[in-house]
C-alpha cells in the first residue's frame, strides 16, 4: 500500500471515529437527559403521593369527628325521645296537678328530641333504628373522593418505577464512558488495535442505542 493510500485511509478513519466520537457524546448527553426527566418526575410522583396520603388522612380524621358528632346528636335524641315516652306513661297514674306537671316536661323532652333531629341525617338509621356510623363514613368518604386525590400508593409506585428507570439509565453512562475511551484513543492510534477499539465502540454505542429505546418504551 502506497504512502498516500495509507494517508488517505487514516484520514477517512480519523472522520469516522470523529463522527462516532460524537455520536456517542450526544447519545450520553441524551441518556442523561431523560435520567434526569425521569428523576424529576419521580420526585413529582412523590410529592403527589405524599399530598395524597395527607389528604387522605385529613379527609378520614375529619370524617370520623363529622359521624361522631352526628351521632352523638342521635344519641341526645334519643334520650330525650325516650324521657318523653317514660314521661308520658306517668301520666295516667298522676294526679292533676302531677299531670300538668308532667305534660310539660313530656312536651318540653319531644321538643327537644325534635330540634335534635336536624343535627344528624336520618337516613343513617336502619330498620332497628340504629345509626349506621360506618355508612356514613363510607359515604362521607366517596363524596371527598369527587375532589381529593385520596390514593397515594399508585403515585409511589409511578414513583419506584421512575427512579428505577433513571437509576439504569445512569447506569448505561459507565459502557458509553468506555466507547468514549476507545473511540478517542482509537482517533490518536495508528496501529491496527484501533480498529478493534473502534470497532468494539460501535458495538458499544449501537446496544446503549438500542437500551435506551427500550428503556423509554418499557419502563
Amino acid at each position: 500500500m502506497s504512502e498516500t493510500s495509507s494517508t488517505e485511509q487514516g484520514n477517512r478513519f480519523k472522520i469516522v471515529a470523529a463522527i462516532l466520537l460524537a455520536a456517542v457524546t450526544v447519545t450520553g448527553a441524551v441518556v442523561a437527559w431523560r435520567a434526569a426527566i425521569a428523576a424529576d418526575a419521580a420526585n413529582n410522583a412523590d410529592a403527589a403521593g405524599l399530598a395524597a396520603t395527607l389528604d387522605a388522612e385529613e379527609t378520614r380524621a375529619v370524617n370520623i369527628v363529622t359521624t361522631y358528632e352526628h351521632y352523638r346528636a342521635y344519641t341526645t335524641y334519643l334520650r330525650h325521645n325516650e324521657l318523653g315516652d317514660r314521661i308520658a306513661q306517668d301520666i295516667p297514674d298522676a294526679t292533676d296537678a302531677e299531670a300538668e306537671a308532667l305534660q310539660r316536661q313530656k312536651t318540653d323532652a319531644w321538643d327537644l328530641a325534635v330540634a335534635v333531629q336536624t343535627f344528624f341525617d336520618q337516613r343513617y338509621l336502619d330498620p332497628d333504628g340504629n345509626y349506621d356510623t360506618q355508612r356514613e363514613i363510607d359515604e362521607l368518604w366517596a363524596d371527598a373522593q369527587q375532589s381529593k386525590d385520596l390514593y397515594p400508593a399508585p403515585h409511589f409506585a409511578n414513583s419506584d418505577r421512575l427512579r428505577n428507570k433513571s437509576t439504569t439509565m445512569v447506569i448505561l453512562l459507565v459502557p458509553l464512558a468506555l466507547a468514549l475511551s476507545g473511540f478517542a484513543l482509537a482517533e490518536s492510534m495508528k496501529h491496527r488495535l484501533k480498529y478493534v477499539l473502534a470497532a468494539g465502540g460501535t458495538l458499544i454505542l449501537i446496544g446503549s442505542i438500542a437500551a435506551l429505546l427500550i428503556m423509554e418504551f418499557t419502563l
